[in-house]
């Protein structure tokens, strides 16, 4: 945070300025952790590995659905 973002706009801007500055400094900086937690290498690789997890009990689920209605039938 520099100093210009500390002191106010103009000698008459006011507090509906400093709210519109902290503002938007509050989502400069949400958007930066998302973008962070976007690019994390590890979180992605958790969640393609709970993808495939995910995929693949459902495959084994279908299999054994399928197996249970052929007997059925």
């Amino acid at each position: 945070m520099t100093n210009a973002t500390l002191t106010p706009l103009s000698p008459g801007a006011g507090p509906l300025a400093a709210l519109a500055v902290r503002g938007g400094l509050g989502l400069a900086a949400w958007g930066l952790r998302l973008a962070g937690r976007r690019n994390d290498r590890e979180r992605q690789l958790s969640r393609l590995e709970a993808r495939a997890a995910a995929r693949q009990a459902l495959a084994e689920r279908d299999a054994l659905l399928g197996r249970a209605n052929t007997r059925l039938l």
